[in-house]
């Protein structure tokens, strides 16, 4: 998707709005009561994070254990696989022969990477170069071939017919075409080209691949437009394709995708990424969409989505300011019912969370690595790590430009967590690069990075025991050195390298939760029974290892971990938050 979006600054602002202090008050007090018992809150999906992949990419991501270690740890905590749509620009180019003799090892090294402009034919071996390569359970959506016309759309049910022999039950969807609406302009399809006129192809190789599985019940995620909800053109949206015909019992998910800054031309800015009101306003563009889909009792997904599009942009896609956004993005958006977002990824791309391989690109050299956005959906697979059902909404008066909050619930109205994020602009020249990316330009921000005391007024009984965790790296724009309390993967192969730290925090008695927050930071605060109910990829113990640092409790999960060398930074950010809240600068 190219389009870009009216708030994006001019380039000539770009550093006006990097080097500015955001006005997030020293003191914020917030109250959250009890839900009435007939408010709506919505549920939270386990796969309220999940991925797309283009097709040709996942047998390169396969080539290393970085993103199937990724998977591992955040299923884990979800109690669920992963979901990853297969699908992109490429889906549209793609066919299938069941003769295909390319090696999966072939398929690994990049073999069709040259030719991205043209077909991608794959083959039985293509399956092979990935599957069983991921986390146990992961699930694929496979977006099909609705370009090719070509003996009534034999691309596309070809492809079909090899994704249902080889993934199985690993398939929840198929989808129809990518980014249909775009087809008119770009001369796939007349000029006039709308969904009255896409219904009965889609339809056709629809019915067509349901005939090739007669005993399995197959379902697709319909829409999978280009333009943002914002600047639908013609009748490309869900309202559309639901009045135009598309909706029965096969069709449980529909989609559309977002970028909310164009990479393909034009300047771009991480600023974007630290305004809450800007990602609010965007996002509520889709409520329509929502109901839509679920007035036909569907659900809604953004089914491509990163911050910039074109495969991001170095020096904002992989900064931890774009993991403060992913947090805030998929909370923000579950409240309004947006039950899923995919977060597309290519092998290289600056927005992936994860580079699978060591590449060259305009003269450098780049290695394999972790990126910040990983340590997003890390933090947000520890919000949704729960034994039943967790319900989300915003807290009242608890969101600004500068900051938002979350507070999550069960069905039987107990508060279970706290989710809030300082979305406040702090530079540092720490963390300022790193391998996996091409160098940009180091700055810092000239004062000292402000702190601001949050109160929480909750329906908690004084004295118990909460966990508090953080998303924090040195600065909004750091690379590198991003981390969940101290949880951190393996360059190398994405493995746990550093055991997660919870600060151990009580109730004071009068219900009030009360914490330290630097800027560019994000905390969760839950019941530390309920962490220790849930499976944990780096809980290796019944119990966690203690420890007093300056008369603050750190547990750490993993009894075998030497606690000592491993709270550096968790402890720097309590000091600093302390010292530091005094401080605030305004703009």
């Amino acid at each position: 998707m190219r389009i870009s979006p009216p708030w994006q600054l001019p380039a000539s602002l770009l550093l006006l709005s990097l080097s500015a202090v955001s006005a997030v008050p020293p003191t914020v007090n917030i109250e959250i009561p009890v839900p009435a018992k007939d408010a709506h809150l919505r549920s939270l999906d386990r796969n309220l994070v999940s991925w797309s992949i283009q097709n040709r990419d996942l047998p390169i991501f396969a080539r290393s254990k970085l993103l199937e270690n990724l998977f591992k740890a955040l299923s884990t905590n979800v109690a669920l696989g992963q979901s990853v749509r297969l699908g992109g620009g490429e889906s549209d180019k793609t066919t299938y022969g069941a003769d295909i003799t390319i090696t999966a090892e072939k398929y690994r090294s990049g073999y069709y990477g040259a030719q991205a402009q043209g077909n991608v034919t794959l083959g039985p071996n293509y399956f092979a170069s990935f599957k069983e390569k991921y986390a146990p359970d992961t699930r694929y959506i496979w977006c099909l071939n609705l370009i090719n016309t070509t003996n009534n759309f034999e691309a596309a049910i070809s492809t079909a017919a090899g994704v249902l022999e080889y993934l199985g039950d690993e398939l929840d969807l198929f989808e129809i075409g990518n980014e249909a609406d775009f087809y008119g302009s770009k001369g796939f399809r007349d000029p006039d080209w709308d969904t009255s006129m896409m219904l009965p192809e889609w339809n056709y190789i629809a019915d067509e691949v349901e005939k090739l599985a007669p005993n399995k019940t197959i379902k697709f995620m319909a829409g999978g437009f280009a333009n943002p909800a914002y600047i639908v053109t013609k009748d490309f949206d869900i309202p559309g394709v639901i009045a135009a015909g598309y909706q029965s019992s096969r069709i449980p998910w529909y989609s559309m995708h977002l970028y909310p800054q164009s990479g393909c031309s034009g300047a771009v800015t991480i600023a974007p990424l630290l305004e809450h009101n800007t990602l609010s306003d965007i996002l509520s563009h889709y409520i329509p969409q929502v109901a839509a889909a679920e007035s036909v009792g569907a659900q809604f997904a953004i089914g491509e989505t990163n911050t910039v599009s074109c495969v991001g942009r170095p020096g904002i896609s992989d900064t931890f300011a774009a993991a403060l956004w992913l947090v805030d993005y998929a909370l923000f958006g579950a409240t309004i019912g947006i039950r899923r977002v995919y977060f597309h990824a290519t092998t290289t791309g600056s927005y992936s969370p994860v580079i699978p391989i060591n590449y060259s690109i305009d003269s450098g050299n780049y290695s394999a690595g972790v990126l910040p956005l990983s340590y997003g959906a890390y933090f947000v697979s520890e919000i949704l790590s729960f034994n039943d059902t967790l319900l989300v909404t915003q807290i009242e008066d608890g969101n600004d430009t500068d900051y938002s909050s979350y507070s999550i619930w069960d069905e039987t109205n107990h508060l279970r967590k706290i989710v809030f994020i300082n979305l406040q602009v702090y530079n540092s020249s720490e963390g300022a690069t790193n391998p996996a990316m091409p160098d940009t330009e180091i700055y810092s921000s000239d004062h000292a990075r402000p702190s601001t005391r949050v109160t929480v007024a909750t329906p908690w009984e004084p004295g118990q025991e909460l966990s508090l965790i953080r998303l924090q790296g040195p600065g909004s724009n750091s690379k590198s050195m991003v981390n969940v309390s101290d949880f951190t993967l393996s360059e190398k192969d994405g493995s746990v390298t550093s055991d997660l730290v919870d600060t151990i925090i009580t109730v004071q008695e009068n219900g009030d939760v009360v914490f330290d927050l630097l800027a560019s930071e994000a905390v969760l605060i839950q019941h530390y029974s309920n962490v220790l109910a849930n499976k944990h990829p780096t809980k290796s113990g019944s119990k966690a290892a203690n420890s007093t640092v300056d008369g603050v409790i750190m547990r750490t999960r993993g009894a075998d971990m030497s606690v000592a060398s491993g709270l550096t930074l968790n402890n720097g950010v309590m000091v600093s938050a302390v010292l530091l809240s005094a401080i605030l600068l305004f703009v």
